[in-house]
């Protein structure tokens, strides 16, 4: 007789019942049901049969070819096929054993569990508008509109890798975009370039300066006490006038310059930038006269220096000036206008010697004056006498230098790091240093320049380098914009709905604000689609949809998704609801429900009027981890509006994820059935987590600061990386957990650091094996044990543990680590890579308490290496 179980045996008397595939599985032995078990039993039954105290079928033969035994045999043949099928059907009932998809969602619908369906990836598209390509981001081109609508649905593609498939967005909503949002600069703070000895070139505002070759300049340096100030003499040696430039500027080279201690009240009024020219030269009155020893003895004896030399060589009283008390009055060679009461001037003698001195005007008129064998008219100024010990007997050696201008140095935007958390001196954090707008900057806020009344609700894009050079994208929402107008400029404080976890240097900082969230679903190209026709005799009316999947897109709720369906009924919308309990038959509310064997149905909780293709629903497909593209990687524009010139994405996109296998529901369903929409311990914390939207894997701890109990929630995504800086899934994961925790619950939700270990093994293998099919063997189960999806968050790796599983691999007969390392991980003595799970840390200064998120050390394929054991 012919084995019926499927097995592969002859006949039944070989039977095995191997196909069942449940062995182990299931209480009980599947052993009890194969053909040979069933009629040895009955056998031994029929034998042991009793009748007039005798046993009269002790004797039966055993032979196939005995009828009686025939007949048990048929009898057991169909016994066991009824009891395999039996088993097959307990099988198919339980959670663990089944491998009937359809049977499992319908097995865990029971108890609410709903199967994740694929889920659609989510983007943020940065567009620029109102310009071409190529053109100046800032450049609106003729004919093309500064202000654009972006419509909701506008399709973007990536660019596939070699050999890969494009993957097409949809704008999730319609969003204005303007010219001038396309990237938006910071207000930096304005700083003076320093100035040295060393400085050998100064730019000062405007063009009338009226410097030239060989005047002297003044630069104000730094400020030494609360009196005097340090200032640098430097001669020009170039002038070039920069009147194309914003602002125009006189820039100034300069050589040999030397710094001076001047008191302020010499300078004033002056301050930090300041520019004195000292465009005219002057000397003495005398410093021309002619040499005495060349005059006459007569001449020489009349009007030399000292009555006790005969013949004198210098003459008398040849000194400059005059001391009366506090003030030196001194004849200048000639008449010099720019010598006026207030303004500054520099002694300087040819030796150097001694230092230059600056000493302010106090008065000054024209008068005359005839000695030293000269006459001419001159100017008489009034100085300090501080200047007069160290040049009055220097009348021809001094060069006068005279104040005919001043100016401000050009100020730069300074180079700092935004937004600004260094706390000021009453600790809080420290305000630009601009000359304009002095308001604090906090790290959920900072000034940008001119004026750009973003929307509250904004989404937009930070991106820059940070102070180690690598670039930073982040992205935020703008809760609100205030403008600021001072004395030149306009700006714009943005305020954003969270602190920046991002430090960018001021000068590589962007702004693109014309930012517009998109998911990986498509709509059908025949628009929305009239499912089905309303009939009020009918209750729970349920509808097919034509087209899957039904794409599943972020939305707010304890799952972080919904589908992306909009159903009318005669032109009426209706509502979306997760269930459709105590609904009455007036509601106008439907749910989607999941065809156990692919697709998805519209199910009403009311009644629905009558009419001839009145149900009609407009929904997107699609969805799936191919959705998680990287940054910089959507830029095909498939449906053109005019005025839009050019899409990205700088951040990458994240969320997508595949419908739960079979064996994700073995797992996932249980966690899923134990929260029930809320959470209280800590494994209700990861099974809430892990269920969310775009959530790979999570892990919840417990921290304490002071009297405040706070749930630390570490998440990967689907894709087992860190969330992006500013991502939907943080924020929307923390709604949804505080909303299901009881009250009073502080959540921290963070991603993590990767330490990738970097793993050297030398092996010696089997000789009687492939030497390299064995290293495969090691590397993939190295990759089991220790890869991103199975390694927990915060725990450290020993050595013994990668040698043990290395070692368990078949044909591996000695293994030793030669490299095992992370970077910024220094092994313990006991032979671990610590990891640090999330800790919270309190800022003394400010008082913040910050989380610090934890570690995860993992394996890539690629960073296993092998070498041969030698002996």
């Amino acid at each position: 007789m012919s084995c019926t179980c499927g097995c592969g045996a002859g006949d039944t008397a070989s039977c095995t019942g191997a196909d069942s595939g449940t062995s182990g599985q299931l209480p009980g032995d599947p052993s009890r049901f194969r053909y040979g078990s069933i009629l040895e039993r009955l056998l031994d039954r029929i034998s042991r049969a009793e009748a007039l105290d005798s046993r009269p079928l002790a004797t039966l033969g055993r032979s196939p070819d005995d009828p009686a035994v025939a007949l048990l045999a048929a009898a057991a043949g169909a016994h066991h096929v009824l009891a395999w099928t039996l088993h097959r059907l307990a099988v198919d009932s339980t959670l663990p054993g089944t491998e009937d998809r359809a049977a499992l969602v319908r097995l865990t619908a029971m108890l609410g569990h709903v199967p994740r369906p694929a889920i659609a990836a989510r983007a943020l598209l940065a567009f620029r508008v109102g310009t071409l390509p190529g053109a100046p981001d800032d450049t609106a081109l003729p004919g093309m509109p500064d202000v654009v609508t972006i419509p909701q649905g506008f399709k973007v593609a990536s660019v596939p890798e070699q050999g890969g498939q494009p993957v097409t967005f949809e704008t999730d909503s319609a969003v204005e975009a303007r010219t001038a949002w396309n990237a938006l600069l910071p207000l930096r703070a304005l700083a003076l370039p320093q100035v040295s000895a060393t400085t050998t070139s100064v730019e000062v505002e405007g063009v009338d300066l009226g410097a030239r070759v060989g005047d002297r300049v003044l630069v104000h340096a730094a400020a030494r006490t609360a009196r005097r100030s340090s200032w640098l003499l430097a001669r020009v040696t170039a002038v070039d006038i920069a009147s194309f430039t914003e602002p125009a500027r006189t820039v100034l080279t300069v050589s040999a310059g030397r710094l001076l201690t001047v008191d302020n009240a010499v300078t004033a009024p002056s301050g930090p930038g300041t520019v004195i020219l000292l465009g005219q030269h002057a000397q003495a009155f005398g410093a021309t006269a002619p040499d005495i020893s060349f005059l006459p003895d007569a001449v020489r004896k009349e009007h030399g220096a000292g009555p006790d030399n005969p013949l004198p060589t210098e003459w008398d009283g040849f000194v400059m000036g005059t001391v009366s008390g506090r003030n030196w009055n001194i004849h200048l060679d000639a008449v010099h206008p720019e010598a006026a009461s207030g303004r500054v001037v520099v002694f300087e003698t040819g030796t150097g010697r001694p230092t230059p001195g600056a000493a302010r005007v106090l008065a000054a008129r024209e008068t005359a004056r005839s000695d030293f064998g000269l006459s001419a008219r001159c100017s008489l100024v009034t100085l300090g006498s501080a200047l007069a010990k160290s040049f009055s007997d220097k009348v021809r050696e001094t060069t006068i230098h005279l104040e005919t201008a001043r100016g401000v140095l050009v100020a730069h935007p300074e180079e700092r790091v935004l937004p600004v958390t260094d706390p000021g001196p009453d600790g809080n954090p420290a305000p630009p240093q601009h000359p304009y707008f002095d308001r604090q900057n906090l790290p959920d806020r900072f000034y940008l320049a001119g004026e750009a009344a973003l929307p509250p609700g904004r989404r937009v894009i930070l991106t820059g380098r940070a102070a180690d050079g690598q670039t930073v994208s982040e992205a935020a929402t703008v809760l609100r914009t205030e403008t600021r107008t001072g004395r030149a400029h306009r700006a714009t404080l943005v305020v954003f709905d969270r602190p920046l976890s991002g430090r960018w240097t001021s000068a590589a900082l962007t702004v693109l604000a014309n930012v517009v969230p998109s998911s990986h679903a498509q709509t059908p190209a025949l628009g929305a689609e009239t499912v089905g026709s309303g009939d009020p005799a009918s209750a729970l009316t349920r509808f097919p949809l034509k087209q899957s999947p039904l794409a599943h897109i972020a939305a707010r709720g304890p799952r972080g998704y919904a589908p992306a369906i909009e159903v009318r009924v005669d032109d009426r919308r209706y509502e979306h609801a997760d269930t459709l309990y105590g609904e009455g038959p007036d509601s106008r509310r439907f749910r989607v429900t999941e065809r156990p064997e692919g697709g998805s149905d519209v199910q009403f909780a009311g009644r629905l009027p009558s009419g001839s293709g009145n149900v009609v629903a407009l929904y997107r497909t699609g969805g799936g981890a191919t959705g998680n593209v990287p940054g910089g990687r959507l830029t095909q524009i498939v449906t053109p509006v005019i005025g839009v010139a050019s899409v990205t994405n700088p951040l990458a996109a994240d969320g997508g994820s595949d419908a739960e296998t079979v064996e994700e529901m073995r797992t996932g369903a249980p966690k899923a059935i134990r929260t029930l929409d809320r959470a209280v311990s800590l494994a209700d914390f990861e099974a809430f987590a892990e269920g969310y939207r775009g959530v790979g894997k999570a892990s919840a701890v417990e921290q304490r600061a002071g009297l405040r109990r706070i749930v630390c929630v570490t998440v990967a995504t689907t894709s087992f990386a860190p969330p992006a800086a500013g991502s939907d899934l943080v924020t929307g994961l923390h709604a949804a957990l505080v909303a299901v925790a009881p009250p009073g619950t502080h959540v921290r939700i963070a991603g993590f650091v990767d330490l990738p270990m970097t793993v050297a093994l030398a092996l010696a293998s089997d000789p009687y094996l492939p030497r390299p099919d064995v290293e495969a063997a090691v590397r993939a189960a190295l990759v089991r044990d220790f890869g991103k999806p199975v390694r927990p968050f915060g725990t450290a790796v020993h050595r013994s543990q990668i040698i043990a599983t290395a070692q368990n691999v078949p044909g591996v007969t000695a293994v030793v680590l030669t490299g095992f390392s992370a970077p910024g991980v220094t092994q313990d003595t006991e032979g671990r890579l610590p990891c640090p799970g999330p800790t919270l840390v309190t800022d003394r200064s400010t008082g913040v308490i910050r989380l610090e998120p934890a570690r995860l050390l993992s394996v890539a394929a690629s960073d296993i290496t092998f070498t041969e054991l030698t002996a």
